[in-house]
């Protein structure tokens, strides 16, 4: 019987240093790749705060649209979800980086996955800032990317061309009187 207690007693006592370990190793293999991730968290929040101040500009201009000026909580899933696919490619990255192709020399691949994940979210920026805008640097960027105003208020560009353009006409000739 003395056997049976000792032996749950000392399994018992080993048990925070079991999860203290398997905390350990989840760590080791975490951390290297913790500033990327967090540079793709900060992008992602970035990109959340043009998409708000889009919609805001959005509804100002078109106050009938769908737009409402507000941060759309089913929108958040898809960040989160999004963001923890990437974290999860960097861990692939860096595992086949030094697991498989530690050969070669490192090649830090963890940290071009972070990097274009970051490259996409900052066209996704410029596109939100941009969008909308009436200044000369966002009427140049417009250029090159697209308007993300027809996806918020959800009309085809043509349409959205035929309402922008009076808009413009009447600030045009209100600007000339003066």
């Amino acid at each position: 019987m003395n056997q049976i207690i000792s032996f749950f007693q000392s399994f018992f006592c080993s048990i925070p240093r079991l999860v203290a370990v398997a905390l350990g190793i989840v760590w080791a293999w975490l951390e290297p790749t913790l500033p990327y991730a967090l540079l793709c968290v900060f992008a992602v929040l970035i990109d959340c705060l043009t998409a708000w101040r889009l919609n805001r500009r959005i509804k100002a201009t078109f106050p009938k649209s769908k737009a409402d000026g507000k941060l759309k909580s089913a929108h958040m899933f898809k960040m989160v979800s999004d963001l923890a696919i990437v974290w999860f490619c960097i861990l692939l990255a860096e595992g086949v980086d030094k697991h498989l192709l530690a050969h070669l020399g490192g090649l830090h691949l963890g940290q071009y996955v972070a990097a274009i994940f970051i490259l996409c979210t900052m066209v996704s920026i410029l596109e939100n800032e941009s969008s909308c805008n009436g200044s000369a640097w966002a009427r140049a960027v417009q250029k090159i990317v697209t308007s993300k105003v027809a996806r918020h208020i959800d009309i085809d560009e043509e349409e959205l061309e035929a309402a922008i353009k009076p808009n413009k006409a009447k600030k045009h000739k209100k600007a000339v009187k003066e």
